[in-house]
């Protein structure tokens, strides 16, 4: 199986790197920058800053990335009508921070300029800005036309602001004059930081919401995968393994959703949270991933893993996450490179960990250091090229640190796969030697009179089956035959059982009580709207474990006079039939009316239905039925008989419509008060 999954992942790799060809999108599909046009400043002895896109096929080449050359003038805020007068200007690489590639602090401003030629002949063209660094303003010919933030000289009136941009270039525009503001006081990475880019304003459009739509999911899984790991923390005795994976998962995502590639999610569904909390909130979460996978890996393989080290990791990011707390964007910033050597050493101390836990024959230790394996190269690649030491950067892969985690995330639920897979087999097994046990016991009551005979065949079978096979369960792990993880698989399906069990139970009494000693009413004034809401809610894992939906329309309010007890006892048996007897995806419905003849309720259900031959001889009260239901559970056929003996006491009827293969519904009919 391993072998499998290492197949998937270098196939998943071969599409991360081959699919920058595909679509016409690469950029935005995978991460790649797009086709790069070269400055002719550069080559051909023109202005620097120059782009020469007129021979380029948008149709063809698709999206065009302005990497390159751009002209540049340091602390100086100059617009499209006094550019042309100041002399004193220079040239800086795009994408890429103006304090990584010159003598100059990342606080500041300063304004590029670029020119686009253009075909005469082009369509509508539109230019987007993932992001600038960290306040701007954006003329095109002369024309402001977009300001993000408040691109002021002034550190006092200045305000950042997390946005992208994308402005729309009119067809047949052979000359597009570019000039862009930059101000940053805040982030320790300043200016135009990723490369514009310029196709058809349709198709960027496309891309941009495909872009969305990725990072939108890539959030999503490791949201999803994060709720999954705290259910299983939660359910397998609080293993703390899956604490700190679920936190590392949330961790990225959060980062996802504040900022990637400028898509902003978060914040521009939330715009009236201040520029700098979004920040704590990306660089913290960053930050804390140095002590949470040293964590994960050391409660993983205990007496493997040395614990010194992850003392020192945990400290390390808790002094980094104090500083994102307690200081600005600007310093806190700064502190990205150590947090990138730190997450190095983790992967160093994990690999060790691993190495040393599969040494002494542990049967995860290979499958979690083939996932560790598995991310490293995408966390590397992210390292090197958020580094300052490989500025300019002349690409750009995005998503890294999403697939890596993912990457991981395939070997951990192959490794969870597998231990479930295991336990499922052992209880299989287990279940066929109680089956055999339970038909033996059985067939040896075939003697007895009918009341014993249907009393202690429904003890012995249905009651005493999953309790036999939870009592089983207990004794494999007490025996250490399986772990603590493995026995958390079963506890659903043990709390459906149960369920069940707890509901034959309550109509064993009512039918042993019926025989004995009658059938006795007591009539009081209850609300029927929290009766039905509390039954509904004990129904809700087995109706979940077949993703039945359970609806009623009975107001909270709804006082009536009648057996509490009894009405509690049919309606469970009604809905506990129409759920035994729904298919998978269905629903059930509980309808409340009044009527002439007094209070209707009605439970219906589009189930298996029923033929005119089982319908006949349903409610023929010296029959019981039992048939099994769409999931193949079990009954003893007392219910309905009970519920048509009870009603009738209570001097309420019961009727039965059903159409084979489209559902069922059951009417019940009290002539009961009623209080508005």
């Amino acid at each position: 199986m391993s072998k499998s999954i290492l197949r998937f992942y270098f196939l998943g790799l071969f599409f991360f790197f081959s699919i920058e060809s595909s679509e016409g999108q690469p950029e935005l599909i995978a991460g790649l920058s797009g086709n790069q046009i070269e400055p002719i400043g550069q080559f051909q002895g023109s202005k620097i800053g120059q782009f020469d896109l007129r021979n380029y096929n948008f149709e063809k080449d698709g999206q065009a990335s302005l990497t390159g050359i751009w002209e540049f003038h340091w602390r100086k805020m100059l617009t499209p009508d006094n550019i042309n007068l100041d002399k004193d200007s220079s040239s800086i690489h795009v994408p890429g921070s103006w304090h990584r590639q010159g003598n100059y602090p990342s606080k500041g401003y300063a304004t590029y300029r670029a020119t686009l030629l253009l075909s005469p002949n082009q369509p509508e063209l539109s230019m987007y800005f993932p992001y600038i660094n960290s306040a701007s303003r954006i003329w095109m010919n002369g024309r402001l036309v977009t300001e993000t933030g408040i691109a002021d000289v002034n550190e006092d009136g200045y305000k950042p602001q997390l946005a992208n941009i994308l402005v729309t270039i009119p067809s047949g525009t052979p000359v597009v004059e570019i000039v862009i503001q930059a101000v940053n006081y805040s982030y320790f990475s300043a200016g135009v930081s990723t490369a514009p880019r310029i196709d058809k304003t349709s198709t960027l459009f496309r891309s941009v919401e495909k872009a969305n739509g990725i990072e939108n999911f890539f959030a999503g899984s490791l949201m999803s995968m994060f709720i999954y790991q705290i259910i299983l923390y939660f359910l397998i005795g609080r293993e703390k393994p899956y604490l700190w994976l679920a936190l590392i998962c949330l961790g990225v995502a959060i980062r996802s959703l504040i900022v990637h590639g400028g898509s902003f999610l978060l914040p521009n569904i939330i715009p009236s949270i201040d520029w700098e909390l979004w920040k704590k909130l990306e660089f913290g979460s960053v930050y804390a991933v140095i002590a949470f996978f040293p964590l994960y890996i050391y409660h993983l393989f205990p007496g493997y893993a040395p614990k010194k080290p992850v003392i020192f990791f945990v400290a390390v990011a808790v002094i980094m996450c104090t500083t994102v707390i307690v200081t600005n964007q600007y310093i806190y910033g700064a502190l990205l490179e150590l947090c990138n050597g730190m997450l190095l050493l983790t992967f160093i101390y994990a690999i060790y960990s691993i190495l040393k836990a599969w040494r002494a024959k542990s049967n995860d230790a290979k499958i979690i250091l083939l996932g560790v394996l598995a991310a490293f190269p995408f966390i590397l690649t992210e390292i090197i090229q958020n580094s300052r030491f490989f500025y300019p950067k002349h690409f750009e892969f995005m998503y890294l640190v999403e697939l890596g985690l993912l990457a991981f995330l395939l070997f951990q639920v192959y490794l969870l796969a597998n231990h479930y897979g295991k336990a499922y087999r052992n209880l299989e097994s287990l279940n066929l030697n109680l089956e055999k046990i339970v038909t033996e016991r059985t067939s040896q009551l075939t003697t007895a009179n009918t009341v014993k005979d249907r009393l202690l065949s429904v003890m012995s079978h249905d009651i005493k089956s999953p309790l036999n096979s939870l009592r089983g369960i207990l004794q494999i792990y007490n025996k250490g035959s399986i772990s603590q993880q493995e026995f958390g698989h079963f506890a659903q399906h043990i709390e459906n059982d149960l369920s069940k069990t707890n509901l034959l139970v309550e109509n064993i009494v009512f039918w042993t009580a019926s025989q004995l000693k009658g059938v006795v009413v007591k009539k009081e004034k209850f609300n029927l709207g929290l009766l039905t809401e509390e039954i509904v809610q004990l129904f809700q894992t087995m109706s979940a474990s077949k993703q039945i939906t359970l609806n009623h329309n009975v107001p909270n309010d709804f006082m009536i006079i009648s057996d509490r007890n009894i009405l509690n006892f049919v309606i469970r048996n009604m809905i506990a039939n129409a759920v035994k007897f729904s298919f998978e995806g269905g629903e059930v419905n509980i309808i409340v009316s009044r009527s002439n003849e007094g209070l209707l309720i009605q439970i219906k259900d589009k189930g298996v239905g029923m033929n005119e031959i089982t319908l006949a001889s349903l409610l023929r009260p010296d029959r019981t039925m039992s048939t099994s239901g769409t999931s193949n559970e079990k009954g003893t056929g007392l219910g309905l008989a009970l519920c048509l003996e009870y009603l009738q006491k209570l001097g309420g009827q019961l009727s039965v419509e059903s159409i084979e293969g489209k559902g069922s519904m059951f009417s019940i009919v009290l002539p009961t008060e009623t209080e508005e």
